[in-house]
Parts: structure tokens; C-alpha cells; sequence
């Protein structure tokens, strides 16, 4: 099926970010920011739904400088800015630019738990500094002007999560506020914590709790349940959004099935009264654990309720296993051509074009061709 083959009109877009709107080299195209611009301007919504936390969209949302226009803001409108849905749906919220001349800002504290230098290895031999963070948030060049909705982890499945990850060797993702807590024990924790970095532009948002590389005969005395399994400092800050499991990718399938029957007790995605929503990564190295009934759909659903947009109205666009709620809430879901098998099942159409050629913006400029974009 094809958006021709329907008579449904669309005001809004929503986007992951990677696989489906950045390329492979997990960056945006100019072709991509200024079709995206030419939209926004003309008055139709553009919007983000990752699993990324917001802190990693921040050189998203600032490259693509959606300016305000008649499609988001009201001048003095308390509820303006960017439309975003984060942590895979964990989060909701309104981002925009920081004035200096605005004194009613919600900015988030962007306070962090004690810490060691999140850039220093556990040999201790480097001498960056991070006093200069070159993340919008943290520097405040973008801040959140409201936050919508947020549904964190219960204290519960985060102990529980952690004391999992911990048995497998794992290192763990901790997201509150704009930081990523971890205790890394070794230098591969180390180095997938670098790598997810790396793919998201968070190496300024990392905080590592533990003090040097620790001795893993010795670990059992060191992290325990009485000490969050190294995270005591990250949890009194409070929940967290989502928690990750980073692992190689050549484990993924191993330790997503073993994450999985853990928390929910069957591997079936799908089964009735889950403790968690477990999502296979993208990437390939990682494992996404979010509240049961947290995901992209739902996030989307919340969002088009703040914007007084129907559902029926959205066009979703992703390729991985996060975005299949999300493309069959949606009015008309789109699988990229990149996109895995699952995800091109469920979707209304699959696009004829991949991320690395622009599929997004391409499918767009068809429908816009079709009248199938509503302007207005």
C-alpha cells in the first residue's frame, strides 16, 4: 500500500533519529535540514521520537534550527518549542533556544551525582578537560521549556535491572536528567561506553561512578543490592528514564533472550502483564529496558494530545525493533528501506529509498507531490 492509495490527509511528521533520518554516519544531510526548514515553515509539524535521552538530541534539534513558525509556537506561549518524544517514550517534551531576556525558563538542574572525570580511563592517564561542556544542555544554548510526560523505571526494576546486567558482566546506562551514569570495570565496558558515546555525541553527558578499574574477584563485596550495584549515587538522584545494557554485538541475541525471560519470565515480546518492556537495540550492541508500557507508540499517542493533533493525521517514519509501536500508531507508519524485516511487516508502506539516500525527506517531497501534506 502507498499514501496514494489513501485519502487521508497529514499535518505532522514524526522521526527517529538513527536508521531512518541520519545516515550511517549518524549525521543529518543538508539536503534533510533544509527540506525539513522549507516544511516547518510552510506550517507542518515536524517532530522527533528516539530512543535516544534528550540530552543526545541536543545537536539534532540545534543543527535542524526549526525557527519559530505557525506550525509550533505562539508568541509568549508558554507551551512552545521543539516537539520531542525521548527515551524511547519514556519522555516527553518542548525544547527551545535559551534568551537571555526569558526569566521564566524551566530549565532542567543540570547537577550531577560525585563523580570521576567521565573522559578519564580507568588507568587514569588523561588530562582533557571538562569544564567546557559542547552540549547544548548542559551549556544552556537549548533548554526544556516544558516537559509533557515521563514515565521512569520503579525502583524495583531498576534494582532488579542492575543486579542482572551486573551477573552478566555487563555495563549498564543509567540515564537521569541530561547525564549517563555507568560503572565501567574494565576497559571493554569501557570501550562500549566510548562507542555508544561516540554514536550519540554524549561523551560530555557520561558520568562514571566508580573510582578506578576494581578487581573482579572481588566485585560481589564491592557492588550489591545495599549499594545499587555501584549506582547508590545515580538512584538517590532519582529514577531513571530507561536503563541500557551495553554488550558486544556478536551477544545481543544471547543477552536480549536472557534480559528478557529474566525480567518478564518468557522471551515472547509480546506476552500479557510484562515487569519491562525489553528492546533488542539499534546499533546492535545493546539492550533497552523501559517501564512495561513505555514505548515510542504510546509516547506519540501523549505528544499528539499536548498538540491537539490527531493521531490519524501523524506519518511515523523508523527501521528498528523500538519503532514498531510507534509506525502502527501513527496514521500512516513508514519502514524505511533499511529498516529490519519485523519493522517492514507491520508498516503501511516501506519506503523505496534507505537513510543513507535521503529516504526521508524523498518520501516527503512524493506525498507533498500526491497532496497528501496538509498545510496551513
Amino acid at each position: 500500500m502507498t499514501a496514494e492509495n489513501t485519502n487521508k490527509k497529514f499535518r505532522m511528521v514524526a522521526l527517529d533519529l538513527d536508521g531512518t533520518l541520519l545516515n550511517s554516519n549518524h549525521a543529518l544531510s543538508d539536503a534533510t535540514i533544509a527540506h525539513l526548514r522549507r516544511l516547518h515553515a510552510k506550517g507542518f509539524i515536524v517532530s522527533i521520537a528516539t530512543g535516544r535521552s534528550v540530552a543526545c538530541t541536543a545537536h539534532i534539534i540545534e543543527k535542524l534550527d526549526l525557527s519559530p513558525g505557525s506550525s509550533t509556537v505562539v508568541d509568549n506561549d508558554e507551551s512552545l518549542g521543539f516537539p520531542l518524544v525521548c527515551t524511547n517514550g519514556a519522555r516527553g517534551l518542548r525544547i527551545r533556544k535559551s534568551h537571555s531576556d526569558v526569566g521564566h525558563s524551566h530549565a532542567t538542574n543540570t547537577n550531577s551525582a560525585p563523580h570521576r572525570s567521565n573522559t578519564v580511563p580507568l588507568d587514569n592517564n588523561s588530562s582533557k578537560n571538562t569544564n567546557n561542556p559542547t552540549n547544548p544542555f548542559l551549556k544552556q544554548s537549548l533548554i526544556i521549556n516544558d516537559e509533557l510526560f515521563h514515565n521512569p523505571l520503579s525502583r524495583s526494576l531498576t534494582l532488579k535491572t542492575l543486579a542482572l546486567a551486573h551477573r552478566l558482566g555487563c555495563v549498564t546506562n543509567y540515564y537521569h536528567n541530561h547525564h549517563i551514569y555507568a560503572v565501567a570495570r574494565n576497559q571493554e565496558q569501557l570501550a562500549l561506553t566510548k562507542r555508544y558515546a561516540k554514536l550519540t555525541g554524549s561523551n560530555d553527558l557520561y558520568r562514571y561512578l566508580n573510582e578506578k578499574e576494581e578487581d573482579e574477584s572481588n566485585t560481589a563485596s564491592l557492588c550489591n543490592e545495599e549499594n545499587g550495584y555501584g549506582y547508590q549515587k545515580a538512584i538517590e538522584l532519582g529514577p531513571p528514564s530507561k536503563l541500557l545494557i551495553l554488550c558486544d554485538t556478536n551477544k545481543l541475541e544471547e543477552i536480549t533472550t536472557l534480559v528478557r525471560t529474566e525480567l518478564n519470565g518468557t522471551n515472547d515480546a509480546g506476552a500479557a502483564n510484562q515487569q519491562a518492556n525489553v528492546i533488542r537495540g539499534s546499533p546492535p550492541f545493546f539492550v533497552e529496558i523501559l517501564n512495561p508500557g513505555v514505548h515510542k507508540g504510546q509516547g506519540l499517542r501523549q505528544l499528539c494530545q499536548s498538540l491537539s493533533v490527531p493521531l490519524d493525521e501523524v506519518i511515523a517514519f523508523g527501521d528498528g525493533d523500538n519503532d514498531l509501536e510507534f509506525i502502527q500508531m501513527a496514521g500512516w507508519g513508514v519502514a524505511m528501506k533499511n529498516a529490519r524485516s519485523v519493522v517492514k511487516e507491520k508498516a503501511d508502506e516501506v519506503a523505496k529509498w534507505s537513510n543513507d539516500e535521503d529516504g526521508v525527506i524523498k518520501t516527503l517531497q512524493q506525498y507533498e507531490l500526491e497532496g497528501k501534506l496538509h498545510f496551513p
